[in-house]
């Protein structure tokens, strides 16, 4: 047992109303060559069959905006992770669709996933869209954004990698701003080629029609 595996987790697995269609791909993704479940160290290079730098995607929702970059920039790989089943269903259906082989889709949270299963400097880059804000003050030990995440994701991407964070909540994006702040390993830099003219995300989306400003973070490794 590492030293975090016993973290606060940053989610609640809720049961949600599956689609057919998702029901079908959720059923057979143990047969799918685009889903794992993690046991051991990830080799990208096998996982991949190729050495393409792989973003890791963590909490993709409905998937529609991680699907898209893998349409977009086929020389990227795509690491998607999630741990409500309604997005696992919903992005393998789209994945097959589209016939990407560029994108693989992992049931873990990133904590577990990241001090376990991964080798140091394995990422190109490391986002996380509308991560869950726990807006309650006594809930704010619940939110992934911490000292400690910042240590481990310094550790997970490689030099002169990223991390793109995006919030909706004000309070939420002073404190990520905080944090990295704090941190002499990285730097906040402009926005990172690929997510140029990117489609906005379902809670993007929400946000915005409730008038909450969008604050975009890009931090490089120093």
């Amino acid at each position: 047992m590492t030293s975090q595996e016993g973290h606060i987790k940053s989610f609640v697995k809720r049961s949600g109303r599956l689609t057919q269609s998702q029901k079908i791909f959720l059923n057979n993704k143990n047969n799918n060559i685009n889903f794992f479940f993690p046991n051991e160290i990830v080799n990208l290079e096998k996982l991949f069959k190729n050495n393409n730098n792989c973003i890791l995607d963590v909490g993709f929702g409905d998937g529609k905006l991680l699907t898209s970059l893998a349409k977009k920039f086929p020389e990227l790989n795509f690491i998607g992770l999630e741990v409500y089943e309604s997005g696992i269903g919903n992005i393998l259906k789209q994945i097959s669709s589209d016939n990407l082989t560029n994108i693989k889709i992992c049931c873990s949270d990133a904590i577990t996933f990241l001090n376990n299963y991964t080798e140091n400097n394995s990422f190109y880059g490391i986002t996380l869209f509308f991560p869950d804000p726990w807006p309650k003050k006594k809930h704010y030990k619940r939110r992934i954004i911490n000292k400690n995440f910042v240590n481990l994701i310094s550790r997970k991407i490689s030099a002169n990698g990223f991390i793109k964070v995006v919030t909706d909540w004000s309070n939420y994006s002073d404190r990520i701003e905080e944090v990295f702040s704090a941190n002499d390993k990285f730097e906040r830099v402009g926005d990172i080629y690929i997510f140029k003219n990117r489609c906005l995300t379902k809670f993007e989306k929400k946000g915005i029609s409730l008038g909450h400003r969008i604050t975009e973070f890009t931090y490089k490794l120093k």
